[in-house]
């Protein structure tokens, strides 16, 4: 820069940054001061989120590989209380920045929206505002709200998210990194049921997690949770993401990919949880074109291999479990108090979580034939009672139109992928479509809809489903075609 220059604006550049830097720091200062503790976090949350949006911009799947990993990796109870705003808790960090930063992506054009789905947004939108209405007239209750709005409001807009971020970039290294999270929790869980039962752990005091202190406490039948609050969720996790290692397992076909698909099926053997095991079922029943023969050969072997596991560990606390008719009457029991609840508040419920509170009053008899603690009864072990019972027969009806709505359009996203001969990306459809069949089986034995964990990793895989095989239509690679055709996933598809 010439000396007239510098003479003409009376000024030096580095003089004038510095000046309104500094004019700038001590505009933010000011406003610390007038704010307090609050400001000093907002302006933290904010610097954060155009941090992360700068990080995101490059590395797409890099960061919703990480969200899915911490989703379902982060113990539930870890958090962060500021004293300002409700608890953070740790598995939603990267989801919600990834939200807060997710408008700026696509205002500043880093990204491509995709259009053509209005009619899924407008599901989302109608069941989320439906199911909310079982908040009218109810007691505030603090947990019911959150657990509202992490599971169906997140997880919403998380679909929303994963949808559009999927189809600017590659799905695949987040469907690797479901694999590697689903395989994790099953190795842990095998390793909680494992160590547990070590006399080794009888002396230790210390770690109650690993101590067999909590087989005892459960009565001898202790199902692994790792970092979830609840069994059943564990293996529903572990469900939603068993498709993809059955994927991982046609493609490679080695010793790794083997390896895998026996954890996970050891980790959902060792979690125990029937409904689990129906859905899973009848996932891998529709994953496999031909399933006849292959369902035969799985009833044979079950039947084989249950019946000598039963001659040699029948009276273990596992096998009675398993073979207690008395849970399956006692089932049969709420369910019929939960159809009761439901004719006398037909339309949108008692509210979302309430059953617990008002189930008792309904309460007159109670058969012989069930012997369990009426009083301990809490949830009604069901997703379709249970959203009849708090949210209605409107509720209801826009969970199964969200479903159906879901599915549909993932059987044609598949079906046009096969149809351009990108088998590769319509067989990762299939998974999610799998996926969310075995997520709805699967409620038909517990109220998952109320996992916050299961329910947002199955709106996340809608989105990656919905998301797959953007790109290489939009690159139009023709010449890959005949590659994807020669790979074996194309049966799934």
């Amino acid at each position: 820069m010439s000396s007239r220059h510098l003479v003409q604006t009376g000024a030096h550049p580095h003089l004038t940054s510095l000046a309104t830097w500094t004019v700038f720091t001590l505009f933010v200062g000011c406003v610390w001061s007038l704010t307090g503790i609050a400001g000093l976090y907002a302006s933290l949350a904010v610097s954060l989120v155009f941090a992360f949006a700068v990080v995101a911009g490059r590395f797409r799947a890099l960061i919703m590989s990480a969200a899915v990993c911490c989703l379902g990796l982060y113990p539930f109870s870890w958090g962060l209380q500021t004293g300002v705003v409700p608890k953070l808790f740790g598995d939603e960090v990267i989801l919600i920045l990834y939200l807060a930063a997710f408008p700026f992506l696509y205002l500043l054009g880093a990204r491509a929206w995709r259009s053509g789905f209005g009619k899924l947004y407008i599901s989302l939108f109608g069941f989320v505002f439906l199911q909310a209405l079982s908040f009218l007239g109810t007691a505030r209750d603090l947990v019911a709200i959150r657990n509202f709005l992490e599971t169906f409001v997140l997880g919403s807009l998380l679909l929303v998210l994963f949808l559009q971020e999927g189809s600017n970039s590659s799905v695949e290294p987040v469907g690797a990194s479901i694999v590697a999270v689903t395989t994790v929790i099953a190795a842990l869980s095998v390793v909680e049921r494992i160590v547990q039962r070590n006399p080794i752990m009888e002396h230790s005091t210390d770690i109650f997690y690993l101590s067999p202190e909590l087989a005892r406490i459960t009565e001898g039948v202790y199902r692994p949770y790792v970092s979830f609050f609840h069994p059943s969720e564990t293996g529903t996790f572990m469900a939603l993401g068993a498709p993809f290692a059955i994927r991982f397992w046609m493609r490679r076909k080695d010793w790794l990919s083997t390896a895998v698909l026996a954890i996970i099926a050891s980790g959902l053997i060792v979690n125990a949880t029937r409904g689990v095991w129906v859905g899973v079922t009848i996932g891998v029943l529709i994953l496999f074109r031909r399933a006849r023969a292959l369902f035969a050969a799985a009833v044979a072997a079950a039947g084989v291999i249950g019946m000598i596991a039963y001659l040699g560990f029948g009276s273990s606390p596992f096998f009675q479990r398993l073979t207690d008719p008395n849970n399956l009457y006692s089932r049969f029991e709420y369910w019929r108090l939960a159809v009761k609840i439901f004719l006398a508040h037909p339309m949108v419920g008692v509210g979302h979580m309430q059953f617990k509170t008002v189930y008792l009053n309904y309460v007159q008899d109670l058969s012989n034939v069930a012997q369990f603690d009426i009083a301990k009864v809490s949830v009604v072990d069901n997703m379709y009672l249970t959203t009849l019972v708090e949210h209605g027969f409107i509720g209801l009806a826009a969970l199964l139109g969200l479903l159906i709505a879901a599915w549909r359009l993932m059987a044609h996203r598949r079906q046009e992928l096969v149809a351009r001969g990108l088998l590769v990306p319509a067989s990762f459809v299939r998974c999610s479509e799998v996926a969310l069949w075995t997520y709805a089986v699967t409620g038909f034995f517990a109220d998952v809809n109320q996992f916050t964990k299961a329910t947002k990793l199955v709106l996340i895989l809608v989105g990656l489903g919905l998301a797959a095989g953007f790109k290489q239509g939009d690159q139009k690679e023709a010449a890959t075609a005949p590659v994807e055709r020669s790979i074996p996933t194309g049966s799934l598809a």
